[in-house]
């Protein structure tokens, strides 16, 4: 089994305290937690762009700080919860910038296709899309980039809040397509809100709260009730059908008293 991503001790000024692990080849981990508990930075120190203080990240044994930006860029590839473009590039030219799969071309790999169908708006520019056409644009952006890691089951891919603005056909497409990359040997890293989605399409789930992990581990050990309850201060319930995690919040704050 091949470490992939190994952190010790990770500190950043009140974003990040202490944070360590350890994830492998074909793990599929989830980041779970409320807003602020840390999950974006998280994700942002393991793809070498926000510096720690504190600690030491390492990507498959080398110190990211080490890794020359180059050679980084083709085995790791992340998407932010910010996208903008104020000019009206079409998608085909956009995604034409990182098909390092094909020379000088926007092809967009069958099986991505199948899953974020971005081929019907291919033609039109980026900035008449809605939000979630331009998500769907965007994760193929993130995997185009290192596809031929994907390929050979090497890549590591970091997704903060993928699911954002997708509708739900195109939310399982993704979680789906994740499962098939990590089942080659490839590696993915998200943060995500949706707990049901996440308990039951992640290898490991790891939940934050202010900046320090709660629990990780498998999700039927680590989305637990009393688990969530910490992480979340609200109430759940949790049932279990057809094999399906079904995570509710109950009832999360109360306005009576306060009006």
């Amino acid at each position: 089994m091949t470490n992939v991503v190994s952190l010790t001790s990770i500190s950043v000024d009140k974003r990040l305290a202490k944070i360590s692990g350890q994830i492998n080849q074909g793990d599929c981990v989830h980041l779970l937690g409320p807003n602020g508990a840390g999950k974006s930075t998280l994700l942002s120190v393991i793809a070498g762009i926000t510096p720690f203080d504190e600690g030491s990240c390492t990507l498959l044994g080398n110190a990211i700080a080490t890794w020359p930006l180059s050679s980084l860029a083709g085995i790791r590839c992340m998407l932010g919860q910010q996208n903008y473009s104020a000019f009206p590039l079409q998608v085909a030219e956009y995604l034409s910038f990182y098909a390092t799969h094909k020379a000088n071309s926007a092809d967009v790999p069958a099986i991505v296709e199948a899953a974020l169908e971005v081929r019907q708006f291919a033609c039109k520019p980026l900035n008449t899309l809605s939000g979630g056409e331009r998500q769907r644009v965007e994760l193929c952006r993130v995997l185009l980039q290192v596809w031929p890691a994907v390929t050979n089951g090497k890549a590591i891919i970091l997704l903060d809040e993928p699911l954002q603005g997708l509708d739900i056909r195109h939310q399982y497409a993704l979680v789906s397509l994740l499962q098939t990359l990590c089942a080659r040997g490839n590696t993915v890293i998200m943060s995500s809100h949706d707990l049901a989605l996440s308990a039951n399409y992640s290898s490991h789930v790891w939940l934050l709260k202010e900046g320090s992990i709660i629990d990780s581990g498998i999700p039927l050990q680590v989305v637990s009730k009393d688990n969530l309850e910490t992480t979340f201060n609200c109430h759940f319930a949790i049932s279990k059908h057809n094999n399906f995690l079904e995570i509710q919040a109950c009832a999360p704050i109360s306005f009576h008293q306060i009006w």
